[in-house]
């Protein structure tokens, strides 16, 4: 694993890293950590529904407190669920009950603890080899691709940012790739309708349960 040091030594002789090469070889080894990861769930969970799920803004509600000037440290603690995301996580595991579950979130390594803390005090259910990280959003395509490659994926993510302000931003090139990759994505207008009113649960958790078992 690189470590954060600028001091490298290599055959007796002492060079110095510059920073970014460091910042750069770290995030590249932590998609790879999380893509080997994503695979060994799969190898150790076969299925043929995988559902991958956010938490920033889809299943915790972390962007109202980013609004109110809260840290994400403390927000990823703090988080209420998102209204009826809760209600939806168990309507999709009723519905499609041999389907597995991963979570999937670009945060920080060092949340890990405080995430698998919010996940257990919810009841929402992946095992702890099911919860993963990556360094940015885009990096969670390639975790995509792992799980789609030998089952029918679901994507539920926002993928969006700026939460500190009171209209988000999309990622819109990684939700077309969100679709391409996915029988089906549940995005940031299919989660805001849910959290407005439980009586969207019902119909998107339809539209899963028919693509995924044509």
């Amino acid at each position: 694993m690189v470590v954060a040091l600028r001091d490298v030594i290599t055959q007796g002789r002492r060079f110095v890293v510059p920073s970014g090469a460091v910042r750069f070889a770290v995030t590249r080894w932590e998609v790879r950590a999380a893509v080997k990861q994503a695979r060994k769930s799969c190898q150790s969970h076969p299925a043929t529904v995988r559902i991958s799920w956010d938490l920033d803004n889809t299943l915790a509600n972390s962007g109202a407190l980013i609004r109110v000037g809260q840290r994400l440290q403390e927000a990823v603690v703090d988080a209420k669920p998102v209204p009826n995301m809760l209600e939806f996580y168990r309507t999709i595991q009723r519905r499609l009950p041999d389907a597995e579950h991963f979570v999937l979130s670009a945060r920080p390594r060092v949340m890990r603890h405080d995430t698998l803390v919010w996940l257990r005090r919810h009841a929402v259910g992946p095992t702890d080899g099911a919860v993963c990280f990556v360094p940015y959003a885009e990096a969670k395509l390639k975790v995509w691709q792992q799980l789609a490659r030998d089952a029918r994926l679901v994507i539920v993510d926002d993928l969006s940012y700026n939460h500190e302000h009171d209209r988000p931003t999309i990622y819109r090139d990684l939700v077309e790739l969100a679709q391409q990759t996915a029988c089906v994505y549940v995005g940031f207008y299919p989660i805001g309708a849910i959290a407005a009113s439980s009586e969207a649960i019902e119909a998107i958790a339809s539209q899963i349960v028919k693509a995924v078992t044509v």
